[in-house]
């Protein structure tokens, strides 16, 4: 009987990242939980089924150093969790911001895929290997003032389903498209927007910038899954002998998808700026 298999989790400080390291665990994996700052994971329960480990995935050296220090463990799973939303009107963002936000997103994501592959190939059994790209429903449909956002996660969207393409016959490859979850973003929101809101005075979208983060939280709050909830779906489909392809998660993640495939886009639109507005 093989040894206890280990995942990597990126992005575990909070919210889905933090409930996916007691649910792997609560299903036998070993969980090398990691943050960009390991101190912030220092309240997890101590155990032989977990390490702490700083780990930016923005950052090629932190990267390597995360890789070594897995090389003792088999290592057979990696979920990219790590990511933040930044938003705001496009026409109000700056270049620097979407590179931020792409680098964070989509090339970190990329490169925690490239650094841990060769560790999975090594340690897995035949289809025991797992990757799983935390994406969201925005990556198959967009919202107004989350463009950076929404481009991110259908870069997601595109790495994960290519991916299965390139390995899917011996490492399953699956993508995970949450909709609201019930988190606090309200805070993680104003960290990531900086000056926006001075800079969006005496334009068109001072109002809408100022009523978006308490619109977002309250639809988390009335509709969203909690962290568990989601977590627990992707460590079930993670535990599938057939894993699947799409974790769609959420009624409004569905409905959403559904939505845009079924309805009239000028209809779609209408709702989404009258929303908005």
């Amino acid at each position: 009987m093989a040894e206890r298999g280990w995942a990597l989790v990126t992005g575990c400080s909070s919210g889905i990242g933090r409930a996916l390291v007691a649910e792997l665990r609560a299903a036998g994996w070993g969980v090398v939980a990691t943050a960009r700052r390991v101190e912030t994971l220092a309240d997890l329960a101590d155990g032989d089924d977990l390490k702490r480990l700083a780990l930016d995935v923005t950052s090629e050296t932190s990267l390597a150093q995360a890789v070594q220090a897995c090389e003792g463990f088999r290592l057979t799973a990696l979920v990219n969790n790590a990511g933040y939303g930044q938003m705001g009107p496009l026409e109000l963002l700056r270049p620097d911001e979407m590179r931020v936000q792409f680098e964070t997103n989509v090339v970190g994501l990329h490169a925690t895929t490239r650094a841990f592959l060769p560790l999975i190939r090594k340690n897995a059994l035949p289809r025991e290997g797992r990757i799983v790209h935390v994406g969201s429903v925005l990556g198959r449909l967009s919202i107004p003032m989350a463009g950076a956002y929404n481009a991110s996660k259908h870069a997601v969207t595109a790495l994960g389903e290519t991916l299965r393409l390139e390995i899917g016959d011996s490492i399953p490859v699956i993508l995970v498209e949450p909709g609201a979850i019930k988190t606090q973003f309200r805070a993680t929101l104003k960290q990531a927007w900086g000056d926006l809101p001075e800079r969006s005075q005496g334009t068109p979208y001072e109002a809408a910038i100022l009523r978006y983060a308490q619109k977002r939280e309250d639809f988390a709050a009335q509709h969203g899954l909690s962290a568990e909830a989601c977590a627990h779906r992707i460590v079930r489909a993670m535990a599938s002998r057939r894993p699947p392809r799409r974790v769609v998660v959420g009624m409004d993640s569905l409905l959403g998808q559904m939505a845009y495939r079924f309805l009239p886009i000028s209809l779609v639109e209408y709702v989404l700026r009258r929303n908005y507005r």
